[in-house]
């Protein structure tokens, strides 16, 4: 994502720095794994039907494995994927995103797919655009099965891309020569359980659109020697491989994408909160790893405490260069820049809960990603007041991306703040103790699924004075 300053109300500034909505001016306890268990149909009313922990990952969700294979000079990924899942609906294609084509992505980005295998064999490529830049293979491309199979058949795709990096700007892609990134940088399985195939297109401002389920992930990345490797999922110790080359390995259990960063990195470690975490500075960048460690640390405690256990066993935090001061979140993994961790770190590992664990569908309720962890930040520095004047925005808050058009000022004033606000307004209308056990069996009984904003509704069912508040906003229906 990228930077950007929109104006929202009077004497409320709003400084965009990837997915994070910074205020102008801003300046620099349960422990343990997650509890998993067999996945229950609940009601998530306060006092009743509440899960005792997370339910668990779908037994069905699809296993994605991928390897990475970045370039001497650290600007080309050449990579593989297979995909295993098992689609709820009858299917007769297989779908992917190529979210690098998008049209507010740097020039100079691109992810080309050059095969997709099926049953064996080879398959015709169809490709659309769907808001893609020009010279690019668009931003969804199909693989045709030649016959229809039938909801619940095991289907298996394998995928072979190429990835190129741009300069450093604000984006989730770049590559310093030094130092390399990249998240959504391959061909994202494009389903979404209880309705099929998602299609919608890219945006044409920094934002994100995009929907996909948690999976079995496994990831193998090899570098030039000498390099360290910052990514998604539980990290091995790298290995030798041929060519003087490392070769790293990673997984997890449920992610729904992955970040990938390289480098020299300046590197931190420290066990918080029962999560392994580990922050890493770039070369390029002028800033502290232990600072950068205790923001990550002081973030981790408060959302543990507000929502419960950590979503994944391990988190990756890179500093890197072009990312101002803003951040962009994926499970398991942060990219930053190197500013205003104050603001930026609980917003960021905010979204380890909403879009990590909780998934949402970005292109059709970006709300409930952005607006949940702007409120999540305000809660945490006790800056809620600096949000409230912008419940007085008029556009709805449960608004589609397709809906903003070109109004990049409009989707960030409404979606971030004005949802934040909501629910800060709600908060105070349905009482703060009963609100918070509410969003905690809203966490517990949509982890690893994508909500709704009727998921939201039926967590507030007890909570009326909350239910007005969020309607009245166009937040649930």
């Amino acid at each position: 994502m990228m930077l950007r300053r929109s104006s929202c109300v009077a004497g409320l500034l709003l400084l965009l720095a990837g997915c994070y909505p910074q205020k102008n001016g801003a300046q620099p306890k349960p422990t343990g794994s997650p509890t998993l268990e067999v996945r229950p149909s609940v009601t998530s009313t306060p006092g009743t039907g509440c899960p005792a922990s997370y339910i668990a990952p779908d037994p069905h969700r699809p296993a994605v494995t991928l390897v990475f294979d970045l370039s001497a000079d650290r600007r080309t990924v050449t990579g593989h994927e297979k995909v295993r899942f098992d689609p709820d609906l009858p299917v007769h294609e297989v779908v992917f995103r190529l979210w690098p084509n998008g049209v507010s992505a740097p020039v100079g980005t691109s992810l080309t797919v050059s095969r997709i295998t099926t049953a064996g064999a080879g398959n015709t490529l169809v490709s659309e655009s769907l808001g893609a830049k020009p010279a690019t293979q668009g931003t969804l491309i199909t693989a045709p099965l030649g016959h229809t199979s039938p909801a619940g058949a095991v289907i298996t795709a394998d995928v072979t891309f190429t990835l190129v990096l741009p300069t450093p700007h604000f984006e989730r892609w770049g590559s310093s020569g030094a130092t390399a990134w990249w998240a959504t940088g391959h061909p994202i399985l494009a389903w979404e359980r209880g309705h099929g195939w998602q299609r919608q297109p890219a945006v044409r401002f920094p934002s994100e659109a995009t929907v996909s389920e948690a999976a079995d992930t496994d990831i193998t990345v090899t570098t030039p020697a000498g390099d360290t490797v910052l990514m998604t999922g539980s990290t091995a110790a790298p290995t030798p491989v041929a060519g003087g080359r490392l070769s790293w390995h990673a997984t997890s259990t449920a992610a729904r994408d992955v970040s990938v960063t390289v480098g020299h990195f300046t590197v931190r470690k420290a066990t918080v909160a029962g999560v392994a975490v580990t922050v890493g500075i770039a070369p390029e960048v002028r800033a502290s790893a232990d600072e950068l460690l205790s923001q990550t640390r002081r973030s981790i405690e408060a959302l543990v405490r507000r929502y419960g256990p950590f979503p994944y066993p391990s988190l990756v935090v890179s500093a890197l260069p072009g990312l101002s001061s803003g951040g962009i979140e994926y499970p398991g993994a942060i990219q930053v820049g190197p500013q205003r961790w104050d603001v930026v770190l609980p917003h960021e590992v905010a979204h380890e809960y909403f879009y990590g664990m909780v998934g949402d569908n970005q292109a059709r309720d970006p709300w409930l990603d952005e607006a949940f962890a702007t409120y999540s930040e305000a809660l945490i520095n006790s800056d809620e007041v600096d949000y409230l004047p912008a419940l007085a925005l008029p556009g709805p808050v449960d608004a589609a991306m397709a809906s903003w058009g070109d109004d990049k000022d409009g989707y960030y004033g409404t979606i971030y703040s004005k949802g934040a606000a909501a629910l800060l307004t709600a908060r105070t209308a349905a009482g703060p103790a009963a609100f918070d056990a509410a969003m905690r069996c809203y966490v517990r009984a949509n982890a690893w699924t994508v909500a709704t904003p009727d998921d939201v509704a039926r967590a507030l069912a007890g909570l009326p004075a909350a239910l007005a508040v969020l309607r009245k906003a166009r937040a649930i229906p």
